[in-house]
């Protein structure tokens, strides 16, 4: 069951005369939330006539739907169930298609929507209020609900393929605990228990730094400490993002995937451990053993009873 206002359910048990526009809300990791109207022009809404756990809901004020650009979609279907459903979008977007400093399509390409969260809204007006005007709008309802999976980005149309957020419960691993050598634990979470910014530390980028590497100078002790951890830009083009290290060695930061933005001398960036979730590690690098989430003298499955 979907919820909507009183003023909406009372108008559409009275009248079968309204206009509906898709409205869609895309939440990206980097904490930037795009909105684009499906009608002829931009929209101002009050945040009140979306429902309260809406990505657009807003108790003060209006949520502005901008003119961007032009949106397909698949049939959205409704089931007595788990069964997790999807959302195809189809994306027109021209040049002048922005997300900062982005064309639409090169954000898509270089993963800014990758993991993004999709609201798709259906707002419902009566016939007098089409063309953006907001005089005795009705309502809102959340339509679909979900994150991007896939995106294929073509020359002329941009497919996005959105999961339903119950899928989830799809990915999750079951058994929770699982019988290895390794450390089962996410390093830094609540099993794990150590602090990673007790070994967090501050670096500039040096002469020869880019989107691929960061050149710092920093020589840690043990010289894996970093490897498979954590980098995020402080400041600079890239600040509040995060990258994965590959591996420091030499002073210089290998990331597992380039920055979004090119990186200048004097950008500042905090580096955070990585854990290769081996005994070893957990004992001799955190003093963390106590807390080690694998079974490193499991016999191997041809030597189990």
């Amino acid at each position: 069951m979907r919820e909507a206002s009183a003023a909406l359910q009372n108008y559409l048990a009275q009248n079968d005369t309204f206009v509906i526009v898709d409205l869609y809300t895309f939440s990206l990791p980097s904490g930037t939330v795009l909105r684009y109207s499906g009608w002829t022009t931009a929209l101002n809404i009050p945040g009140t006539l979306f429902p309260a756990g809406s990505l657009n809901y807003n108790a003060t004020g209006y949520t502005v739907f901008a003119l961007g650009p032009r949106f397909g979609r698949s049939m959205v279907t409704t089931k007595i169930g788990v069964e997790p459903t999807e959302l195809d979008i189809s994306v027109l977007a021209g040049a002048d298609d922005m997300v900062g400093t982005f064309t639409f399509a090169e954000a898509m390409r270089v993963g800014e929507f990758d993991g993004a969260t999709v609201e798709l809204d259906r707002f419902f007006a009566p016939p007098q209020a089409a063309g953006g005007s907001l005089a005795n709008t009705l309502g809102a309802i959340v339509w679909f609900c979900g994150r991007v999976a896939e995106t294929d980005v073509g020359r002329t149309k941009i497919a996005i393929k959105v999961k339903s957020l119950m899928n989830l419960l799809a990915v999750q691993q079951m058994p929770r605990r699982l019988y290895q050598a390794a450390c089962t634990h996410i390093f830094g979470d609540a099993m794990c228990g150590f602090n990673r910014a007790s070994l967090a530390t501050t670096q500039s980028a040096l002469a020869g730094s880019n989107q691929a590497q960061i050149v710092t100078g920093l020589t840690p002790s043990p010289t894996t400490l970093y490897d498979q951890g954590t980098i995020i830009g402080l400041s600079g083009a890239n600040a509040g993002q995060t990258r994965t290290i590959a591996q420091l060695s030499g002073g210089t930061v290998a990331l597992l995937q380039a920055w979004l933005y090119p990186v200048a001398t004097g950008d500042t960036f905090q580096l955070l451990p990585g854990c290769d979730h081996t005994t070893t590690t957990c004992q001799n690098t955190f003093n963390n053993l106590a807390r080690f989430g694998g079974f490193p003298y499991i016999p191997p499955p041809e030597l189990a009873v």
